[in-house]
């Protein structure tokens, strides 16, 4: 149809009358549909003008006043079309919408109030201002629309007064067009409240009136988890709808819902029926037999509820049927059998996915949750990536669902519980929790979040928090019925409880219920097993362990797991028969999730990882056959993520694609170093995930996955033992958990040689000083002369230089035996020079500004002061080189961060950097925190609120400004962060010497030390010289003079090393600290 638009004259004429012309408050709806009839018959005569002007002159003010309103309505509905695809319709949406926003100015200028309502023959009374929120609506427009739709309930409010049938049924229109448009319940809500008083007892208002009223505003307290408040207003509704079929159907589908959910199933089945029955139309019939089936399988009836839904299948090829019903029906079928018939259940989502387009958001978010997500168990990647999804529609399409929100907090929650970071886990979980709290007794959603609350309790230990949730679980389930699979779960996880913290009654009671209705199942043969082993009946418990064993050959891998610990409990020698296996299955699902999750992700890994480590080496006691297996793990667990990381970098390295995608990476680092700086928190979080999301994409598009794992193998005492010398020896220190008790022991490993493990005792109670001597003289009957000794740290090991230890007579070990510490005894290089070109970067001045350095203070590199040495220690490197290597050095306003980032890619072969170092855990983090007074305030504060809990790195040239500032603007805050420094690249770099002090102290964990050391050993650094306590200034001078003398003159670094050490020793023995203060690591 042409669109008749009105010239700029007449547009003219009629806002100006309509301008001009006043009326009554008391309105008096205009009949819109004759004054269009005639606007549109002047608008084709031949002098429109002279026309115009006599019919407007016989109008009275209200229909004057109306006129720009009409026509825009008028025009408006002459388009057809959509306004996104097609510009010309946009553009016509706009000109209506232009016309009808210049009328409703001219009413609200004149008080012409009757003018804001229109009649037509089709829908009576329409308030102009919600025929204006529907437009805004069509062209996305929504904050006006939402806006348009509140005045509306308001203005109907004031004009035909709150009592009004008017108030209560426009109220309703309105909030259900902003409901339906973008699922708001809490808005649509308030927008309804107004009227409820009117709907409850106004004589004015009808019952269809006030029904329909009371099922919209029943239902959107039940969408947002207000059942009590729902149930109450649906039963208000069922007194009022008469017998009227449609809402019959309404009242009864939601009182069905909320009585089944609570568990009440015969009333809830009763109002089911009572639906089905009224059901207005076909649709509404089958839309009623998939909710139902739904509300079934939610509660744990899914028998009745695939029943339910293979009952509906003879209707799906009747015409009536519109295109959401068949996207629910699929969709439902698709859930059903998520975990009994995989195949089956993603068949029917194909199906369901072919009327996706014309379906809502939010149940675009829900089929992303129901096949992509909720399938994917121990599939991490594709949990995370479907959940990110998910979460992107919902923000940028919907904004705020209630139950849906909910749904989405609890499975990230789930999914931060599957990575192990608990922490972040239980903020998802606590805020779903919260928000569910005038939920229905019994909800699902609710019985789920209280589960995994109670399960992050356990990781925890904290038993009295997690009883508490338990109890509410249970109380919930049993509305359900003591048969549903929601009370038998919340039975289980009862009866865990009780077996874990030894309540052998509690346990009983709990496993004779479960035992009632899942008799030969694989849980309650474990709970049967469990049972017994608390009552301490051992033979027979281990009769219940071999029977598992035999009778469920799908769950081998978990009762080795149990059979691993059953026999530990016993100091049996059995375990040795099973703990390779177990070791295999957990190593080989281990590597497998290695893949699915981003480099920051896998740090939650270290607490499992040392338990799992340490239930094996502590067995060694009793099976002394175990060693060369707990050395697999020791081997294996330390340096994993390392080992991940910088396998998974060496495999993309040569891939193009990848090499773009690991520098986009790294520039989002930066960027998260810069939210950081500068006080953004909600920036840095979601610069953080951004980074976890492409470091996993990257690997699911590129890396492959069976060269990953060939070449992971070579993390193991096999390997180990074939490429040994025989004129080497190796030491794997571990400390390791027993009995509650921190203990030290080591392997020992020799070519030809049954794997040999020494204990040394427990770690805490002794000094540093004491733990070094007390290794040592229990190792001496092990060690032999003239062979070389490697040796790996762990644990409290990593802070101690036990080379350095002495022997009763005094004498350093460093100096009975060749000795090299190393990162990981697989990583062993051979011992190379420094090189053909060093760099070196010093800060002496760290106070005054840039151009004005001063007279310095000698000091320790550790303190905030001054270091007058720096700048002699790299002079005097200088002159020790003497032109063999190439020797660039910068010092003081040069010596930046920005520089030391310059370097990366480029040909260096050492790299020295002299400064203050520095290494600050979570403790000391939160503790400066705390103390506004505290030097390390504001940097606690920022490193905190961007999600760090330790930070170790070097202070550049102005890097102590940066230190104190509450927010930094600038690209670069001369602080040289150990995240910084893995982003970097030294492909030839033999030798990293960081001059400084604590710059080999860090995070501990399984994996090594998280810091400085970790850092430049993945940017490239075969070997680091480092301290682990603070460095006397001019000790490390002539310590860093002497030790490039040495390789100048064609030492190996380790030799260059150890020299240097003996020969300012032999000068000044009264300084044996002073000449210990670096270690190196090779």
């Amino acid at each position: 149809m042409r669109l008749l638009l009105p010239s700029a004259s007449v547009l003219a004429a009629i806002l100006m009358v309509a301008f001009t012309a006043f009326g009554r408050v008391k309105p008096q709806p205009v009949d819109a549909e004759s004054l269009l009839i005639e606007y549109f018959r002047i608008l084709e005569s031949s002098n429109t003008e002279e026309e115009m002007n006599r019919w407007a002159s016989s109008k009275s003010e209200t229909e004057l006043a109306a006129i720009p309103i009409v026509v825009g309505n008028g025009l408006l509905n002459q388009i057809e079309g959509n306004a996104l695809a097609d510009s010309k319709h946009y553009d016509a949406y706009i000109s209506a919408i232009g016309l009808i926003e210049k009328g409703v100015i001219a009413i609200e200028k004149s008080g012409v109030n009757d003018a804001l309502y229109l009649t037509t023959v089709d829908a009576g009374l329409v308030p102009v201002r919600f025929i204006l929120a529907n437009v805004y609506d069509k062209v996305y427009k929504y904050m006006e629309a939402d806006s348009a739709y509140t005045q509306t309930a308001r203005e109907i409010g004031r004009d035909f007064g709150q009592n009004s049938e008017e108030f209560v049924f426009w109220s309703n229109q309105c909030a259900e067009s902003l409901q339906r448009k973008n699922k708001n319940y809490e808005k649509s809500i308030s927008l309804l409240l107004p009227a409820k008083e009117a709907a409850l007892h106004s004589p004015e208002v009808s019952d269809s009136t006030a029904c329909e009223y009371l099922i919209s505003l029943a239902q959107k307290y039940q969408r947002s988890g207000n059942h009590n408040e729902a149930k109450h207003l649906a039963h208000e509704a069922e007194k009022r709808m008469g017998k009227n079929h449609r809402l019959i159907f309404f009242v009864s589908n939601i009182l069905g819902e909320l009585y089944w959910i609570e568990g009440n199933h015969d009333t809830g089945h009763s109002y089911f029926k009572k639906a089905e029955a009224n059901a207005p139309s076909f649709d509404d019939f089958f839309a009623a037999g998939v909710n139902s089936a739904n509300i079934l399988r939610q509660t744990g009836f899914v028998e009745l509820a695939e029943t339910t839904l293979l009952a509906l299948e003879k209707y799906l090829t009747l015409s009536e049927l519109n295109i959401e019903a068949l996207f629910n029906y699929y969709e439902s079928l698709g859930v059903l059998y998520t975990f009994s018939d995989p195949v089956k259940s993603a068949d029917y989502f194909r199906k369901a996915e072919k009327y996706i387009d014309w379906v809502t958001y939010t149940e675009v978010v829900r089929h992303i949750l129901n096949s992509q997500v909720y399938p994917s168990e121990g599939n991490s990647f594709k949990i995370i990536s479907a959940l990110e999804r998910a979460e992107n529609v919902f923000n940028l399409l919907i904004g705020n669902e209630p139950r849906l929100l909910n749904e989405l907090l609890v499975q990230k929650g789930y999914y931060l519980m599957d990575i192990r970071d608990y922490k972040t886990a239980r903020k998802y979980l606590e805020s779903a929790y919260f928000r569910m709290l005038d939920y229905a007794p019994g909800d699902p959603q609710l019985l789920r979040v209280l589960k995994y609350l109670a399960q992050l309790d356990e990781t925890e230990g904290e038993n009295i928090r997690r009883g508490y949730y338990l109890d509410l679980q249970l109380r919930n389930a049993k509305l359900h019925g003591e048969s549903s699979d929601a009370y038998l779960d919340a039975i289980a996880d009862r009866l865990h409880f009780h077996l874990q913290t030894g309540n052998l009654d509690g346990a009983k009671y709990n496993l004779d219920i479960y035992r009632k209705q899942r008799p030969n199942d694989f849980d309650t043969r474990c709970y049967e097993y469990r049972v017994k082993l608390l009552e301490g009946n051992i033979t027979e418990a281990e009769k219940a362990l071999d029977s598992l064993y035999e009778n469920f050959p799908k769950e081998r891998s978990h009762v080795n797991l149990m059979r691993q610990r059953f026999y530990a409990r016993q100091w049996s020698s059995k375990i040795t028969s099973i703990a390779d296996k177990v070791f295999s299955d957990y190593k080989s699902e281990l590597t497998r999730q290695l893949l699915f999750i981003s480099n920051n992700e896998r740090r939650n890994l270290d607490k499992e990882l040392r338990s799992r480590r340490d239930e094996v080496v502590s067995a060694i006691k009793f099976a002394p056959d175990l060693a060369q297996l707990a050395l697999d793990y020791t081997l294996f667990s330390k340096g994993l993520l390392f080992h991940t990381h910088n396998e998974i970098l060496g495999l993309l390295t040569d891939n193009d694609s990848a090499k773009v995608e690991i520098a986009k990476i790294h520039g989002l680092k930066a960027e998260l170093t810069r939210a950081i700086n500068s006080a953004e928190k909600e920036r840095a979080h979601s610069l953080q995930q951004a980074i976890d999301s492409r470091e996993r994409y990257m690997i699911d598009d590129y890396l492959n996955q069976e060269k990953f794992n060939l070449r992971f193998d070579r993390y193991n005492t096999a390997t180990l033992l074939e490429q040994i010398s025989p004129t080497v020896q190796m030491i794997d220190f571990v400390e390791y958990e027993d009995a509650g008790k921190s203990c030290l022991g080591s392997f020992i490993i020799e070519h030809g040689q049954p794997i040999i493990f020494v204990e040394f005792g427990e770690a805490n109670g002794q000094s540093k000083n004491q733990i070094g001597k007390i290794i040592w003289s229990q190792l001496r009957p092990y060690i032999k002369q003239n062979q070389r000794i490697y040796f790996s740290t762990d644990g409290i090991l990593n802070t101690i230089p036990i080379e350095f230890a002495e022997d009763e007579d005094g004498v350093p070990m460093c100096e009975k035996y060749e000795m090299h510490r190393a990162f990981h005894l697989s990583d062993i290089r051979k011992s190379e020079g420094i090189g053909n070109r060093v760099e070196a970067i010093g800060v002496a001045d760290h106070n005054s500004p840039n151009g004005q350095a001063r007279g310095l203070d000698d000091g320790y590199r550790g303190n905030w002061n001054d270091l007058a040495g720096v700048e002699t220690e790299l002079y005097r490197i200088a002159e020790s080189l003497n032109g063999i290597s190439e020797y660039h050095r910068v010092f003081n306003d040069e010596a930046t961060e920005a520089y030391v980032k310059s370097l990366s890619g480029q040909p260096i072969t050492t790299l020295h950097i002299s400064t203050h170092g520095f290494y600050r855990g979570e403790n000391e983090l939160i503790k400066a925190f705390n103390d506004t007074t505290d030097f390390d305030h504001n940097i606690a504060r920022r490193l905190l609120m961007g999600n760090r809990t330790s930070a170790s790195g070097l202070v550049m040239r102005n890097g102590n400004l940066s230190w104190k500032a509450e927010t930094i603007t600038e690209d670069e805050d001369n602080i040289l962060t150990s995240e910084e420094v893995e982003t970097l690249s030294f492909p030839k770099l033999n030798l990293t010497v960081l001059s400084a002090c604590e710059t080999g102290l860090g995070e501990l964990s399984a994996d090594g030390v998280w810091g400085l050391q970790r850092a430049f050993r993945i940017a490239g650094s075969a070997s680091l010289i480092c301290s682990l306590r603070q460095v006397k200034d001019n000790g490390a001078a002539d310590f860093m003079a002497e030790f490039y003398r040495q390789a100048a003159i064609g030492k190996s670094v380790h030799d260059a090393f150890y020299n240097a050490r003996k020969e300012l020793l032999s000068h000044d023995p009264a300084n044996k600290d002073v000449w210990s203060s670096f270690i190196l690591i090779e």
